[in-house]
C-alpha cells in the first residue's frame, strides 16, 4: 500500500531512527497544499508521475533536474526558494542517498522526500538516517502526497524562527602580495570587537599561509586536517580543529609546513558551511592556490572583498578576477584599494569605475612601518590606534550593520 507518511505502512522504523524523529507539526486535514517544490529524477517515468501528482495537488515544481547534481551545482539549487526536495532514489542509490544528506544539512528548512518504486523498509530507515522527512513509494497517491507537502509547509514555517546561517567574508587578492591577509586578520578582529559576537577566521591558503604569523600563534590543528578527512567533517571535528586568539577570534589555520595538499571544492564548500552554521561572521584569507576550489566560496560569500592597488599590473588582474565572478552570478564585490596614497594616485573614482566596472568602496591608507611592526611582532594592525586600524572599523561597522562614523585623517577618506 502507497503512502508518502514515513511512520505508516511501508514499514517499521528501526527503534534508533525513530528516536532521532522530531515530532511533526501539526496540520489542518482541510488545507490545500501551496507548497514549492524542487523535484530532481533522472528517471523519465518516475519524474513524469510525480510531476502529475503535484500538479493534482496545485503545488509549484520551481525546478526539475534529470540529473543528481554534482556539489557545485547543488550549491545553486539550494539557494532557491521552496518547502520541499523531492528526490528519485532508485537510478543510483548511493548518489541519490548522499544528495539528501547533503541537502539536509545545507538546508534544514526545507523537507527532503524521497521517491521509490519500491517498497522495502532497508530503503526507508537508509532514507531517514540520511536526512529525508518523507518516503513516497509504488503509485504516489493524491492524499498521501497532499498530506506530506502540508506537513512541509508547516515545518518550514516553524523552522523559520531558528538561527540563520552567519556572513562569509572573502578577501581575494588581485595578484600575489596585495596585503590580503593583513587586512583580513585584522578586519576579522574588528568585527569581534564590534559585535561582541563570536567570528571565525579561516585561512584558506593551503600552501604555507601566513594568518597564525600575523596573529602571533602557534595552533596545534590547521585546515590540513580537515580537508583531508571531508568524511569526518562535522560540526564538532570541525571545531575541535579551532584555535582560540587573545582578541576571541576562532582562527583555523593554514599548515605550518609546505605540503600537496589538494583543496577540492566540495570540501572548502563543506568546510565554510559547517562553519556559518556556528558562527555569525565567517571571514576568509582567501587564496590563489585554491584554483577551482575556490567556486563554491564565491557562491556562499556574503561580500567579497577583492584588495587591490591602483596600479596597472594590479588594476588589470582586477578587471579580469571581477569578468571571471560573473560565471557566479552577481556576488557582492567591495572594492578594497590598499596601500593608498590619496595625492600620488594615478587614477581617480571615475576612472577606476569605468576601468573595472565597480567603484572603489573603501580606501586603506599606506602604512608600511605600521604593516611590518604588525607583521614583525604578531600584534595585529587593529590593535594599534592608526589610519589602518580606522579604516578597518569603518569596514568592519558596514558589514555588521551598525552605521557609519565619519573617519577623516591626514587627508585620508575611509570609505566612500
Amino acid at each position: 500500500m502507497p503512502s508518502s507518511d514515513v511512520t505508516g505502512a511501508q514499514g517499521k522504523m528501526s527503534d534508533e531512527t525513530a528516536a532521532r524523529r522530531q515530532p511533526e507539526p501539526k496540520i489542518n486535514p482541510r488545507m490545500q497544499s501551496t507548497s514549492d517544490v524542487i523535484l530532481i529524477s533522472p528517471n523519465e517515468g518516475h519524474r513524469r508521475a510525480l510531476i502529475r501528482g503535484l500538479a493534482n495537488q496545485s503545488a509549484t515544481v520551481v525546478s526539475t533536474l534529470a540529473l543528481y547534481p554534482a556539489y557545485n551545482h547543488l550549491l545553486t539549487v539550494i539557494e532557491q526558494d521552496c518547502d520541499a526536495f523531492i528526490i528519485e532514489i532508485d537510478t543510483d542509490t548511493n548518489a541519490a542517498m548522499n544528495l539528501v544528506e547533503t541537502i539536509c544539512d545545507r538546508k534544514p528548512s526545507a523537507t527532503v522526500m524521497v521517491y521509490s518504486a519500491s517498497q522495502h523498509p532497508a530503503l526507508l530507515v537508509s532514507s531517514m538516517r540520511a536526512g529525508a522527512r518523507e518516503f513516497l513509494s509504488g503509485s504516489v497517491l493524491s492524499p498521501a502526497l497532499g498530506e506530506a507537502l502540508l506537513r512541509a509547509s508547516a515545518r518550514r514555517m516553524e523552522m523559520a524562527d531558528r538561527r540563520v546561517r552567519g556572513k562569509v567574508l572573502i578577501f581575494w587578492g588581485a595578484k600575489g602580495g596585495s596585503g590580503v591577509t593583513t587586512l583580513a586578520t585584522s578586519f576579522a578582529i574588528a568585527l569581534r570587537q564590534e559585535t561582541g559576537g563570536e567570528v571565525a577566521l579561516l585561512d584558506l591558503n593551503p600552501h604555507l599561509g601566513d594568518v597564525a604569523v600575523l596573529l602571533g600563534l602557534t595552533p596545534r590543528f590547521s585546515i590540513a586536517e580537515a580537508l583531508a578527512n571531508p568524511e569526518r567533517m562535522d560540526k564538532e571535528f570541525v571545531a575541535t580543529l579551532m584555535t582560540a586568539h587573545r582578541t576571541g577570534v576562532s582562527v583555523l589555520a593554514a599548515p605550518d609546513a609546505y605540503n600537496s595538499l589538494r583543496a577540492d571544492g566540495g570540501s572548502i564548500g563543506k568546510l565554510v558551511d559547517l562553519l556559518s552554521e556556528q558562527f555569525p561572521f565567517v571571514v576568509i584569507d582567501g587564496g590563489l592556490s585554491l584554483g577551482d576550489g575556490a567556486g563554491p566560496l564565491f557562491q556562499m560569500a556574503s561580500t567579497i572583498y577583492l584588495v587591490t592597488q591602483a596600479d596597472i599590473p594590479s588594476l588589470r588582474s582586477s578587471q579580469r578576477f571581477v569578468s571571471y565572478l560573473r560565471a557566479y552570478g552577481e556576488p557582492n564585490v567591495e572594492l578594497v584599494l590598499n596601500r593608498f596614497e590619496g595625492r600620488k594616485a594615478q587614477f581617480d573614482d571615475d576612472q577606476l569605475t569605468k576601468t573595472l566596472g565597480i567603484p572603489p568602496k573603501w580606501k586603506v591608507p599606506n602604512d608600511y612601518a605600521a604593516a611590518r611592526r604588525a607583521a614583525d611582532s604578531g600584534a595585529p594592525v587593529i590593535l594599534d590606534k592608526g589610519a589602518i586600524a580606522e579604516s578597518l572599523r569603518r569596514m568592519a561597522r558596514a558589514a555588521c550593520g551598525k552605521p557609519a562614523e565619519g573617519m577623516k585623517k591626514k587627508g585620508f577618506l575611509f570609505g566612500n
